[in-house]
């Protein structure tokens, strides 16, 4: 057992360091994106270019080849921008994944997960943690939606002309919240909409226009005006937050989809 432990955490200097860096990163940006949604890029410039020192040390001595580096660097970046591209990164998250793929091309040395498996090109595996530990947060609202149902809330009370499957989707993905609460942009958008004129119906939406504040904060206004007690509302994810447990989780555990996966293939 002891020598099992000493295998797991004996880390080589420079991998402690990039380690040590990427923690001290994802740390402190994952409280300010709590707190306040924005990052500075000076933040992912300083630990990305702390990464690329440590690469090219690694490359001087001969411990990484700068295919290998290259590579790694290039599959991030190129993900990262696809997924910003697409919405479903912010541009935080872009760097943040660019730069932990510079403190983080390969997997740490002197450091062996539970369950052995992590992918060739590591920082895969730091973004399919990652995603994973993001798509918990819709357990958790699923979870906390329906307890409130069971106790006798009804969440649903007032949006009749709603469909079924809007009800559905917005069980794992939104919550029902005091309109006196509701933070507002950029922490929750409004997902539901006013149609009509005079007395205007409240109807569910799934997806919420995050790129119009504006637009949100005017719809809040309007239904505090009218009286409204409760709104459903789609909470933004501080994913820099789900990227310092998927890093963690990678570190420790391993890459836990790709574990699964093999696992199938091998039935």
């Amino acid at each position: 057992m002891t020598s099992n432990r000493r295998e797991v955490f004996s880390l080589e200097p420079i991998a402690y360091a990039r380690v040590l860096l990427s923690l001290v990163m994802l740390g402190y940006t994952s409280w300010i994106d709590m707190k306040t949604r924005e990052i500075y890029d000076l933040v992912w410039i300083i630990f990305g270019a702390l990464g690329l020192i440590l690469g090219i040390y690694e490359i001087y001595t001969g411990a990484i080849s700068i295919w290998g580096l290259g590579i790694a660097l290039a599959f991030s970046a190129i993900l990262s921008f696809v997924l910003g591209y697409l919405g479903l990164f912010g541009g935080a998250d872009v760097f943040a994944f660019i730069a932990l793929a510079l403190l983080n091309p390969f997997q740490p040395r002197g450091l062996n997960p539970s369950l052995g498996t992590v992918s060739i090109i590591y920082p895969l595996s730091l973004f399919s943690n990652s995603a994973l530990a993001g798509v918990s947060f819709a357990l958790v609202l699923l979870s906390r939606n329906l307890l409130l149902t069971v106790s006798g809330k009804g969440l649903f009370d007032g949006y009749d002309s709603s469909p079924s499957w809007k009800k559905l989707v917005l069980m794992a993905t939104g919550m029902r919240v005091d309109i006196g609460k509701v933070r507002g942009p950029p922490f929750q958008y409004p997902l539901e909409s006013l149609s009509g004129e005079g007395h205007p119906d409240r109807e569910l939406i799934v997806m919420p226009d995050i790129q119009d504040d504006e637009g949100a904060e005017e719809l809040f206004r309007s239904l505090k005006a009218q009286g409204a007690g409760e709104v459903w509302v789609s909470q933004t994810l501080p994913f820099l937050f789900f990227i310092l447990i998927g890093y963690i989780v990678t570190l420790v555990i391993g890459d836990i989809a790709l574990f699964a996966l093999i696992r199938l293939l091998s039935l």
